[in-house]
C-alpha cells in the first residue's frame, strides 16, 4: 500500500467515525440536519442518510438535473416520491422556469418537504405544487420504513387507498408534462401503470426506480411502455453511475432477468420516439 492509499484509507475511516458519532447524537437528541444543495440550505430528519450518500457517491442524483436543464420553460415535471425535496432543489437549480409537482404520501417526509419548499424565494414557490397522495393502481396499504430516507408500501386492507396518477394529473390540471420521475421503493411499476392514459397523451420522459422484489410487475410495465413507443433506454445503478445508455427495451429486460446481485436496485430512463 502506498502512502497516498494509506492517507486515503485513514481519511475514509475518520469520516465514517465522525459521521456515525454525529448521527447517533442527532438521533438521541432529535436534532435536524442542515445541508447545502446548490447553495440552498435544507433540513433533513436526524437519521436521514442523504449527507452520507452525497459524500460517498459524487454522481448520486445528478442525472435528472442535467436532463431538465434542456426542457423548455413552462413545461411540467412530476416528482412522485419526493421525500424531503432534495431532488426538487437540484431540479429547480438546474431549471427554475418549469412547473414542478412534488408528490409525497408519507406524513413525516411531507412535513420536511413543506419546510424545504418554504426556503425557496416566493416567485419560485409559485412554480411548485405540493401534493400529499399515495399514488398507484388499486392498492391499499401503509408506508413502512425509517426516517433514514426510504419507506415502502406494505399492502393491508386497513391502510390508505392509492389514487391513480391519471386522476391526479386531471384533478390538478397538470399540462405540458415533460418528465415523470418515480421513486417509491418497489412499486414504481404500479404507479406508471396507474398513469398510462396520461403518459400516452403527453409522452413525457420517464425516470423510475427498479427493485428486484417485484420483477414481474416491472417486466410488464416495460413491455407496455415499449408498445406505446418508448425507446432509447438508459440504466443507472442506485448511485448515479450509468450502466448502459440508449439501448433497446430488450436489453433492459435481459439485465433485470439476469438477477445480478449488484443490480438489485436500478434507475431506468426512457423517452418516447416517433
Amino acid at each position: 500500500m502506498t502512502i497516498k492509499q494509506l492517507k486515503y484509507k485513514l481519511k475514509k475511516i475518520l469520516f465514517y467515525f465522525q459521521y456515525n458519532l454525529t448521527r447517533r447524537i442527532r438521533i438521541l437528541f432529535n436534532i435536524d440536519q442542515k445541508t447545502l444543495i446548490n447553495d440552498l440550505e435544507i433540513v433533513l430528519p436526524p437519521e436521514h442518510l442523504l449527507t452520507l450518500y452525497n459524500y460517498i457517491y459524487p454522481k448520486y442524483d445528478t442525472f435528472l438535473p442535467k436532463l431538465v436543464s434542456n426542457i423548455d420553460k413552462n413545461m411540467s415535471v412530476i416528482d412522485i416520491g419526493a421525500n424531503v425535496g432534495d431532488t426538487l432543489v437540484r431540479l429547480i437549480a438546474s431549471n427554475p422556469k418549469l412547473n414542478y409537482y412534488s408528490i409525497e404520501a408519507d406524513e413525516y417526509f411531507y412535513l420536511y418537504l413543506k419546510k424545504n419548499n418554504e426556503k425557496f424565494k416566493i416567485n419560485t414557490q409559485t412554480k411548485i405544487k405540493l401534493i400529499k397522495e399515495l399514488v398507484g393502481l388499486d392498492l391499499v396499504g401503509y408506508l413502512k420504513g425509517t426516517s433514514s430516507g426510504t419507506k415502502s408500501l406494505v399492502e393491508s386492507n386497513d391502510g390508505l387507498k392509492t389514487k391513480k396518477l391519471d386522476e391526479i394529473i386531471l384533478e390538478h390540471n397538470i399540462n405540458n408534462i415533460a418528465l415523470i420521475k418515480v421513486d417509491v421503493d418497489g412499486y414504481d411499476y404500479n404507479v406508471l401503470l396507474s398513469g398510462l392514459n396520461q403518459i400516452k397523451k403527453h409522452k413525457p420522459v420517464l425516470f423510475f426506480e427498479y427493485i428486484y422484489v417485484n420483477e414481474l410487475g416491472y417486466i410488464d410495465v416495460i413491455n407496455k411502455l415499449n408498445e406505446i413507443g418508448y425507446k432509447n433506454w438508459t440504466v443507472l445503478n442506485n448511485y448515479g453511475v450509468v450502466i448502459f445508455e440508449n439501448k433497446s427495451y430488450a436489453e433492459v429486460l435481459n439485465l433485470i432477468k439476469s438477477k445480478t446481485k449488484s443490480y438489485d436496485v436500478l434507475d431506468i430512463y426512457c423517452k418516447w420516439m416517433k
